[in-house]
């Protein structure tokens, strides 16, 4: 294959800015998971905005409160406002790809339908990358005309990636007989000499199971994915059999290949058997840190020396995540980094 213009850079290199979209709707989020959701994003603000800026999106100029907005003065980088109307938080999956092409910061966008529309409305959320390339003038250069959102793929930054064919095909997705096309096209518009298909992401993710609470890379030619000791669960089979074919893999590409596991947290179940997808893979990374999400688990704290080990020079952060998985994601789902 030829070697492509066009290059996603790894989610721990150099980046400009977070990306985030300010909770507002009150379908999700009311009364007082409304209000702890307000001051959870305000919190997670604060952590971002002590390696480097945040752009956050609001549903109108007035929406923060006085008390929210002294919370986050004088930081030591900006936290910066911007209207732009959003149906939901998960900025991740319908926001813009931010790449490099010929030696500049390009844009491309997916078509984004809410999961295989599970979560109508969608339709300010599928607008979105072509919104912020309007206000950041950041040029959209490519739009891949199939549904998939941002947290499917996770890539190395060295032309390797990693998704799932649930988020491929399926119901209101992709038909099946395009699954080739679906992977040309993502090749082609992130310049990706090799996408791996996993067959299945973790059990009750309404996502589909979305990649980036299965498995993310820590380097070009190392994984860390989550993993269960208990036989009886669901996700013990599905990331067995992730594990295997991941180091399978990665052995072809590199010599140096390592598969690193961290447990999972506790899967809570809700009182209409929903499972609440907690994985410590949803981290986020920022200039000189990574923040991680907490449970109030015994492994929270086996997942805070695993990044440290991993990274020693950055700060490694974690925050209590157990309000925003109520709604199915967490720090990686509504956040989205633009590269530099």
């Amino acid at each position: 294959m030829a070697k492509s213009s066009v290059r996603y850079p790894a989610e721990w290199e150099k980046q400009s800015a977070t990306w985030l979209a300010f909770p507002h709707n009150k379908k999700n989020w009311y009364g007082e998971r409304g209000e702890k959701i307000r001051w959870f994003y305000v919190e997670l603000i604060r952590n971002i905005t002590e390696f480097q800026p945040v752009n956050v999106l609001l549903p109108s100029k007035n929406f923060l409160t006085d008390e929210e907005k002294s919370a986050l003065a004088d930081r030591p980088f900006p936290a910066n406002f911007i209207v732009i109307k959003t149906n939901d938080i998960w900025i991740r999956d319908y926001g813009p790809f931010f790449l490099q092409k010929g030696g500049k910061k390009v844009i491309a966008e997916t078509n984004f339908n809410a999961w295989g529309a599970k979560f109508p409305p969608w339709g300010l959320d599928n607008a979105i990358p072509q919104k912020i390339s309007e206000k950041t003038g950041c040029p959209l250069v490519e739009s891949v005309p199939y549904i998939f959102e941002g947290g499917a793929i996770e890539v190395n930054g060295d032309g390797l990636g990693i998704t799932t064919e649930d988020c491929l095909i399926g119901k209101n997705r992709n038909k099946d007989e395009d699954l080739k096309k679906v992977i040309k096209a993502l090749c082609k518009a992130f310049g990706l000499k090799d996408l791996l298909v996993l067959p299945h992401g973790l059990h009750g993710d309404h996502t589909d199971g979305h990649i980036d609470n299965v498995a993310r890379f820590v380097a070009k030619d190392r994984v860390v994915m989550c993993m269960t000791d208990n036989k009886r669960s669901p996700n013990a089979p599905i990331l067995s059999e992730a594990k295997f074919i991941i180091e399978k893999w990665l052995k072809m590409h590199y010599e140096s290949a390592q598969v690193d596991t961290l447990p999972l947290p506790p899967q809570r179940v809700l009182d209409d058997g929903q499972i609440l997808p907690a994985s410590y893979m949803n981290y986020i990374y920022v200039n000189g840190g990574l923040i991680f999400p907490k449970y109030k688990s015994v492994n929270d704290a086996v997942a805070k020396k695993y990044f440290e080990s991993v990274y020693p020079d950055r700060k490694v952060i974690g925050i209590d995540c157990r309000t925003v998985i109520e709604e199915g994601g967490s720090l990686h789902c509504m956040s989205k980094h633009e590269a530099d």
